[in-house]
């Protein structure tokens, strides 16, 4: 059988062959993306009310599940801010954020959004993708970038009870004004650093910066929230148990909700990377191949995943041709995992 008759069922067949030119040009955008997975990868697991190790789980298997079937090679799969908090929000009431239950639960919105998105991709419904106009997506862009910062701005300005609360006493009594520094200061160097150095890994900097000087202040010590310990080594392979019927009832929604969210972000950023260069989107594929990647994400006991807007704008900035770049960003948070959590403590 020819290589482009199997490449129909294994899309990674039709990678273009490595050659140093490329795979030089693949190593770097890869690395560049690869550093914004890790930090992006806990917080993101923050947001979902996760163990914080599952947000660097969600951020391998399902991303290298993705892009080996996927159509679109150059999106940045992994877990995303909008998805993240869907889930957070969901799962609110139904179980305490980071127990086993919560954990459970997240899991097999994963796995049920997964074989949703399957089954859709598998019926060729592709096409519904197309439905969606570019002012429909900017829309949906614009309204989740602030969804996500009103979520956040508690978080950023070291805001320690509701904003109900600060209004009936406003006083400085509610604000931990290190953690406002902390995250103030961030922002206002991550701004910086993309207005003049865009594809400099700014994210991984700011985040040793501030690892250094929460170690240096004794920042844990004096009871300010770190990441603090996380576990070492590969996922292993994780069954959430069987769902109830009222649990599946109650999780049937956000399940929906989840899938058209991925449906809309896999849109935005493949339409992109596919006009770019010059290449026909094949969504049923994307469908199946993202299907997938949640399926994988649910067994490895983390949350479901999509395309991510601004990984993948980086990677098409920083020159990224194909899969290969994935790969290699993969390879850095495999070597995290294997060595480096330690590093992360203090964070």
């Amino acid at each position: 059988m020819k290589i482009a008759a199997l490449a129909r069922w294994f899309p990674f067949l039709a990678w273009p062959r490595p050659t140093r030119a490329l795979m030089q040009g693949e190593f770097w955008a890869g690395m560049t993306v690869g550093l914004m997975l890790v930090p992006q990868g806990v917080a993101y697991a923050a947001l979902a009310g996760m163990p914080l190790i599952t947000g660097i789980y969600a951020s391998l298997v399902p991303a290298l599940v993705a892009v080996l079937w996927s159509s679109s090679t150059r999106l940045g799969v992994g877990p995303t801010a909008l998805s993240s908090l869907l889930i957070g929000a969901s799962l609110t009431g139904l179980a305490e954020a980071g127990s086993a239950q919560w954990v459970a639960l997240a899991a097999w919105m994963a796995i049920l959004s997964g074989l949703l998105q399957l089954i859709l991709g598998g019926a060729h419904f592709g096409w519904l993708l197309n439905l969606v106009t570019s002012p429909v997506l900017n829309g949906f862009t614009q309204a989740a970038a602030w969804l996500i910062l009103a979520s956040q701005l508690p978080a950023l300005l070291g805001l320690r009870t509701t904003w109900h609360a600060v209004l009936a006493d406003p006083s400085f009594y509610h604000f931990d004004f290190t953690a406002a520094a902390f995250g103030l200061g961030g922002l206002a160097l991550l701004l910086a650093a993309k207005r003049l150095r865009p594809t400099f890994p700014s994210a991984l900097v700011v985040v040793a910066v501030a690892g250094a000087l929460s170690w240096a202040m004794g920042y844990a010590d004096k009871g300010g929230a770190v990441v603090g310990t996380l576990p070492a080594g590969l996922p292993s392979l994780y069954w959430p148990g069987w769902l109830s019927w009222d649990e599946f009832g109650s999780l049937l929604m956000p399940v929906l909700v989840i899938t058209l969210v991925s449906f809309l972000e896999t849109a935005s950023s493949a339409k992109v990377d596919h006009a770019r260069s010059g290449t026909r989107w094949n969504e049923n594929q994307d469908l199946i191949a993202h299907g997938m990647a949640k399926i994988s994400s649910g067994l490895c006991g983390s949350f479901a995943t999509s395309a991510s807007f601004s990984r993948s704008a980086i990677n098409l900035y920083a020159g990224a041709k194909s899969g290969w770049a994935t790969l290699f960003a993969l390879l850095l948070v495999l070597a995290v995992l294997l060595w480096l959590t330690p590093a992360l403590y203090h964070v």
